[in-house]
């Protein structure tokens, strides 16, 4: 089709699709001498699929000459025309173009900022900085705010010169765009500038500076870092921490975090506690292991996880000596790190502490021996089951019953009528759940015991083994004096089979 052709068709066109793709097919005769058809069809054209549909095709055909209507299309009312224009002038770079991309920056719900900014930055790179620089004060606020990034991104001597002007502007948005776009271009020498706005009253000011500093990685900011550790807002400590670790990974002393750890003040202590934690210091394997006897349940906490990191997968000889420690904290703790990262011989002496005086210890010795995939201590502990020591003998109960395995459980079936009626109903309530019982006569007998809390668990334990052969023995205990005794019946009544009357009177 020749061009005069496509004109007298395309002007009797009255239907936007049609015209459309009578645009795409001529495109590539699109030349300088018939773009003025072009130009007035889009000042002429309604829909703005067709116009958007101009702009593109004078653009990918005749870049050099289209400037003119592609900068008449910023303004377009339909958004795709808009944004076909704004990505043609950025690929062309047309220094005309400047001045009407960052008019657009002023609209504070331009949808397509991203694409304006990128073309701005694109033609900017040319050298014409200055006229975006000299912007600023012709420019709204949203256009100043964007001015950073915009320079950030072109990266020239000119465009750092003036970023490090932007820090000292009243606007907190302008100024946390100018330091997050000198992040990773400042020098070191210059890290002043940045750590002078740490104390700027605005939070995304001190928060995007924190970063950079962490960024530029200069060892004049850890002081000024480190003081930050005591601030009330927690995301700032955090932010403070992070670059404090890739600042501190490089240096020989961890003295000034020592200063901190040792403070009064406890939250810039917990947070050098979570430093060190993440520097992996070797050397502060003591100060955790202390920090173990802290009143501070959280302090606790984050000296252990801390710990934890520095030991990586080998327990510190510090730890294990930690479990002969007088403070009860300082034991516990040292077992739960142990049971998670000893070999055999480690974890083996763990079993002296189910002896420990302190319930506290004995209950995470008993946890930390239950995850062990390796079962040989467990002969160690059955040894347990007959000792005079009550609390020594129960923890033995404990842990036997939370393994849960087949051997451990039989070794408890001589215990069920122990003296010791928690030991009593533990078993029994245990038992409960194993699947191979095939005799049921201790726990029959065990609902006529004197203590409710034994009677309790023997029926609770046979609600769980659900044989329905023990629906009369259960029954004939359903008059029990004790009201907690008669609920707890009837509870495992119902979950041996919901129709359990009409089976007992059919039996009758």
């Amino acid at each position: 089709m020749e061009f005069q052709e496509f004109k007298e068709k395309y002007l009797k066109a009255s239907v936007p699709e049609n015209k459309v793709d009578m645009i795409n097919s001529i495109g590539n005769l699109i030349d300088k001498k018939n773009l003025s058809f072009f130009a007035t069809q889009y000042r002429n054209e309604a829909d703005g699929k067709v116009r958007a549909t101009i702009i593109n095709v004078a653009a990918s055909n005749v870049p050099e000459v289209s400037s003119p209507i592609l900068i008449e299309a910023l303004t377009d009312n339909f958004i795709e025309a808009r944004k076909t224009a704004v990505i043609a002038l950025g690929k062309i770079k047309i220094l005309s173009a400047l001045q009407p991309l960052l008019e657009m920056l002023s609209n504070p719900s331009l949808e397509i900022r991203d694409d304006v900014i990128k073309s701005i930055v694109n033609i900017g790179k040319l050298g014409d900085v200055r006229e975006i620089i000299n912007f600023f004060d012709k420019g709204n606020l949203y256009v100043k705010r964007s001015i950073p990034v915009i320079l950030g991104k072109i990266q020239c001597e000119d465009s750092i010169s003036y970023l490090k002007e932007l820090l000292h502007k009243n606007d907190p948005e302008v100024k946390r765009n100018a330091v997050q776009a000198l992040e990773k271009l400042l020098q070191v020498k210059d890290v002043r500038l940045i750590i002078n706005l740490l104390d700027d009253s605005d939070e995304e000011v001190k928060k995007a500076s924190i970063k950079a500093l962490g960024t530029i990685n200069s060892k004049r900011a850890i002081d000024p870092l480190l003081k930050l550790l005591k601030n009330k807002n927690e995301n700032v400590r955090k932010l403070s921490i992070q670059s404090l670790k890739r600042i501190c990974v490089n240096i020989d002393s961890y003295e000034k975090i020592y200063e901190v750890a040792n403070s009064k003040n406890m939250i810039e202590r917990k947070e050098a506690i979570k430093l060190l934690g993440l520097l992996e210091d070797e050397n502060a394997v003591d100060y955790m292991i202390n920090s173990f006897k802290s009143s501070d349940n959280k302090t606790r906490k984050l000296a252990y996880n801390s710990l934890l990191q520095i030991s990586k997968d080998k327990v510190p000889d510090q730890v294990l000596e930690g479990l002969k420690a007088k403070e009860w904290k300082i034991r516990s703790l040292c077992v739960k790190l142990t049971g998670k990262l000893g070999n055999d011989q480690q974890i083996s002496s763990l079993i002296d502490l189910l002896n420990d005086p302190d319930n506290r210890v004995r209950d995470v010795t008993i946890d930390a021996l239950s995850k062990m995939t390796n079962q040989k201590y467990l002969n160690d502990v059955k040894t347990f089951l007959s000792s005079s020591n009550w609390k020594t003998k129960r923890a033995a109960v404990k842990l036997l019953i939370k393994q849960g395995t087949e051997d451990s459980l039989e070794a408890l079936l001589p215990l069920i009528n122990d003296e010791d009626i928690f030991i009593k109903s533990w078993i029994a309530l245990a038992l409960g759940k194993f699947e191979n019982i095939s005799d049921i006569s201790p726990f029959i007998e065990m609902l006529k015991d004197s203590d409710p809390k034994i009677r309790i668990a023997a029926a609770r334990a046979l609600g769980q083994l659900g044989d329905k052969n023990m629906l009369n023995s259960l029954a004939n205990s359903l008059w029990d004096d004790d009201w907690a005794v008669r609920k707890e019946i009837e509870a495992a009544l119902n979950n041996i089979d919901p129709n359990w009357l009409k089976l007992i009177k059919s039996n009758d």
